[in-house]
């Protein structure tokens, strides 16, 4: 006859069994294709999260404007720090947990902050492709210009697949990273994304996703662009035979026009930025297309720092001893720039500009725009430039600052960096775990032999 201590299991013998079993008895496993569904559903919804708070991340600047274009058409301004704040919250929120999902971290919880989210987003997104209130939702920042109606499509699917993964992701164990280290990941890639954010709100975007990246030709010289824009050709048919033919080519009237070949100027030549001096148009006078130019961007006048201007009009006067102009461009009324002379007793030519214009062309409230022969090679925000002893330093290590750093490097060096920290963890996630259960271990041996002198 069988002991009752046969019959009954200990509770740390159901736990052993249960772990090993891989959960709850009543829980049931997936089979092969609906894991691989899973992990699918993990990798869409997780990038496309990723992404979105990624790109936001980059240009925080950029979401910071759309923010604020919400809070106008609500008529709900509030002041920048707070929405600062939000912005940077929000797009590390998404990239976070976006890139937790999509490695297979936080099971349970992942879907769920995900879904929190998509409950705010989706009703928002209804609601301005509806009333169209702004002319896009700004999920993707410049990086991917999606219209209203789009936006709300997508976040209708994207809400349909999380809720498909609120039911079925705990069920699939497998996950890149084990349970017990999760949170190192969760610290690192929150970490990431703060670094990313605040240089790119305190510099520059990382990368440049806006019409003026570097490169970009600001001088509007149009013989520069003839030698590779592509010529018009105009295709005529005959007898069921197509032929094309050169824009200065005219077949005889036997031959019926089709249509015509070819790019419009408009989608070759650069974007235009024009400015101001009154009402008349000086781009020509203020865009130099020979040798270095520093432009002064102020897109709004009345954020201005004016604790910066002498140091402004130092670096003016150094690089205009270097030969290298200087000009300000300002998104403001002609009376505001009279003002801002005032103020900073300019010694530098202003002039004006249509303000989104400006935060197109560089970010931050005062920022430095290098061109070389009417060509953008650097960008920066003065307050990177101007702080602390380089106050009085040469126009000249100006000038070779904005021209060597080059921001996009910077992104590939610190993406690379922690992919590599990841991928370290990931390869030795086991040893970690082994040195955490040692370690625990002896602390808890160490516990036991002093609660026992204790007692003794």
């Amino acid at each position: 006859m069988e002991t009752e201590s046969n019959v009954t299991e200990s509770p740390v013998a159901l736990g052993k069994e249960l772990k090993e079993a891989g959960g709850c008895r009543n829980r049931s496993t997936l089979p092969t294709w609906g894991k691989v569904a899973v992990w699918c559903l993990r990798l869409i919804v997780g990038s496309v999260f990723l992404l979105s708070g990624l790109v936001k991340e980059i240009d925080l600047w950029g979401f910071v404007f759309k923010l604020e274009e919400y809070l106008t058409v609500w008529d709900m301004r509030q002041p920048r720090s707070l929405v600062l704040i939000f912005a940077m919250g929000v797009s590390a929120y998404e990239l976070v947990f976006g890139f937790l999902l999509a490695a297979g971290c936080y099971k349970r919880f992942a879907p769920w902050a995900l879904t929190a989210s998509m409950a705010v987003m989706l009703p928002l997104t209804a609601y301005i492709a509806f009333a169209n209130p702004v002319s896009d939702c700004g999920c993707f920042g410049d990086f991917w210009v999606i219209d209203n109606d789009w936006t709300f499509i997508k976040n209708l699917v994207l809400t349909g697949m999380l809720v498909v993964l609120l039911i079925y992701n705990p069920r699939v164990r497998e996950g890149l990273f084990k349970p017990a280290i999760q949170w190192m990941v969760g610290a690192l890639v929150t970490l990431y994304a703060i670094i990313v954010g605040l240089y790119g709100y305190n510099i520059q975007p990382m990368l440049d996703f806006r019409p003026f990246p570097p490169g970009t030709m600001l001088a509007q010289d149009f013989d520069e662009y003839v030698d590779y824009m592509p010529m018009p050709g105009f295709i005529y048919e005959k007898d069921g035979e197509r032929r094309e033919f050169p824009a200065d080519v005219i077949p005889d009237s036997t031959w019926t026009f089709v249509e015509r070949t070819g790019e419009e100027p408009e989608d070759v030549l650069p974007p235009a930025l024009t400015i101001y001096d009154g009402e008349a148009d000086v781009t020509d006078l203020a865009i130099s297309s020979e040798g270095m130019e520093i432009l002064l961007v102020i897109p709004e006048l009345r954020r201005a720092d004016i604790s910066y201007t002498y140091y402004l009009n130092e670096l003016c006067e150094k690089a205009d001893s270097a030969g290298i102009p200087m000009v300000a461009l300002i998104g403001d009324t002609s009376r505001g720039i009279e003002m801002w002379k005032d103020i900073s007793m300019a010694s530098y030519p202003c002039y004006s500009v249509e303000n989104t214009r400006l935060k197109e062309l560089s970010r931050g409230i005062m920022s430095f725009v290098l061109l070389d022969s009417g060509r953008v090679v650097g960008k920066s925000t003065v307050s990177a430039l101007a702080g602390g002893d380089n106050q009085e330093q040469d126009a000249l290590l100006t000038v070779e600052h904005l021209k060597t750093t080059d921001h996009s490097s910077v992104f590939l060096w610190l993406s690379g960096i922690f992919a590599s920290i990841l991928f370290l963890l990931f390869l030795f996630q086991g040893l970690i775990l082994a040195l955490r259960a040692s370690f625990r271990r002896r602390w808890r041996n160490k516990r036991s032999l002093y609660h026992a002198d204790r007692e003794g």
